[in-house]
């Protein structure tokens, strides 16, 4: 038989941050809390973005970009905590990461290739895809559950 040693306090401290991180993206929250929380988060990344395309920006670079990469680390906690209440898996995310992407940083790219006709299509199905999942969150009542963490 091996003796393990009792872990030092530091590996306990590892341990807690492991599971305190694992576990972030599984909690719940209620349609109001969804809507406070994200309105604030989605202004600060469409400023952030706007801020970024002027020519000259408002706010230094240095000083946005940790702004946008808080803001939208928390806005991902936001979105995921809202999936988890509606019971389905976080990885929902991408219905609205992923239009959100090509929309804003491929469409130059389909605007210069594509006729007229295709990529004015393209952009409103991509720009109205993620606004009707936004509503759709903000809607849609959350399972009931014992879950202690779902909030109203």
């Amino acid at each position: 038989m091996t003796h393990h040693p009792p872990p030092i306090p530091r590996q306990l401290w590892i341990k807690e941050r492991c599971l305190a991180v694992e576990s972030q993206f599984s909690r719940r929250i209620g349609r109001t809390a969804y809507v406070t929380r994200i309105v604030p988060l989605l202004a600060i990344l469409i400023l952030g973005y706007w801020n970024g395309r002027l020519a000259t920006p408002l706010l230094p670079a240095w000083m946005a970009a940790p702004i946008m990469i808080v803001a939208f680390y928390l806005s991902l906690l936001v979105f995921s905590h809202r999936f988890h209440d509606l019971g389905k898996s976080g990885a929902n995310l991408l219905q609205i990461i992923l239009p959100v992407f090509v929309w804003l940083w491929v469409g130059g790219n389909l605007m210069a290739k594509l006729p007229p006709r295709i990529w004015i299509t393209t952009a409103v199905i991509l720009g109205i895809w993620p606004v009707v999942v936004l509503l759709r969150l903000a809607i849609l009542p959350g399972l009931p559950s014992s879950n202690s963490d779902a909030t109203q």
